[in-house]
């Protein structure tokens, strides 16, 4: 599993605020303990989560890198197409030298 990988501060601060929210741990929770790849319709209903917000926060996740997601055409009387997630292996390391090196590129950025 290779570490996360930050460009910047912004980068590791957008990754700690998703952590920092309880829904989305959730959802990273379950997913986690889900043997199979889940569509967001399972994940709303599992977390009594509203459709909208299950998408916008399983949208910012996958942004982030945290989870990806794979589409499916399902067959039968209403064809349709079904975004499934996974959670991705990730590891967070967040360790004085790499906020020291972050910190030292936005100072040189801003020159």
């Amino acid at each position: 599993m290779d570490e996360m990988e930050f460009q910047n501060l912004r980068e590791l601060a957008e990754v700690l605020r998703a952590l920092s929210n309880i829904v989305r741990l959730r959802i990273l929770g379950l997913l986690a303990t889900s043997e199979q790849p889940m569509y967001i319709m399972e994940i709303a209903k599992r977390l009594r989560l509203p459709y909208p917000l299950a998408h916008l926060y399983l949208t910012s996740l996958e942004r982030l890198g945290l989870v990806e997601s794979r589409y499916e055409i399902i067959g039968g009387d209403r064809p349709h197409v079904r975004r499934y997630y996974k959670l991705k292996e990730f590891c967070i390391v967040i360790i004085p030298e790499l906020i020291k090196k972050l910190f030292e590129g936005e100072i040189y950025e801003s020159d």
